[in-house]
């Protein structure tokens, strides 16, 4: 069963220390290092049940090519939240029933509407990652700025 935080982390985090998708998802400072430091978060109970997970995203620096990562922690890719591509290359999963279903994209950021993060690289140059925007349209940033962070993971 794979969950999804209803609303984003009380702080928001960047993808990036700069403005790259060079390395796509799997090289992500967010992979690496943000989802690892959350995961130790977690309480010894949640984390013993946590699945391994395979992902699959695109390689980032403006390449089409797939890889697969496994993770406990994950970002959801564009198509999963949307059903379609409209900022990032296809072939990263498909849309989950929770999001078929209409139920809203909006999350929220200590009570407040916000941008949240995607795993997916932009299709469209080497410098950017997807998002969800404030009003729950697909969108894309530089990988440096600071928006919201709703993880999924697989029990």
């Amino acid at each position: 069963i794979t969950f999804q935080l209803v609303d984003c982390l009380k702080t928001t985090y960047s993808m990036n220390d700069s403005n790259t998708n060079v390395n796509g998802w799997r090289g992500s400072t967010m992979r690496t290092s943000t989802m690892a430091t959350l995961l130790n978060q977690l309480s010894s109970d949640l984390k013993s049940v946590l699945k391994f997970v395979n992902k699959v995203t695109s390689k980032g620096n403006n390449q089409s090519g797939l890889e697969t990562t496994s993770d406990k922690l994950f970002l959801l890719s564009e198509i999963e939240v949307f059903g379609a591509t409209q900022y990032s290359y296809a072939g990263e999963g498909k849309q989950y029933e929770y999001y078929t279903a209409g139920n809203s994209t909006i999350k929220k950021v200590n009570g407040s509407a916000n941008d949240w993060w995607e795993r997916s690289p932009f299709s469209g140059g080497t410098s950017r990652f997807c998002y969800v925007s404030t009003n729950g349209y697909a969108s894309n940033s530089d990988a440096s700025g600071s928006n919201g962070v709703s993880f999924g993971f697989c029990v």
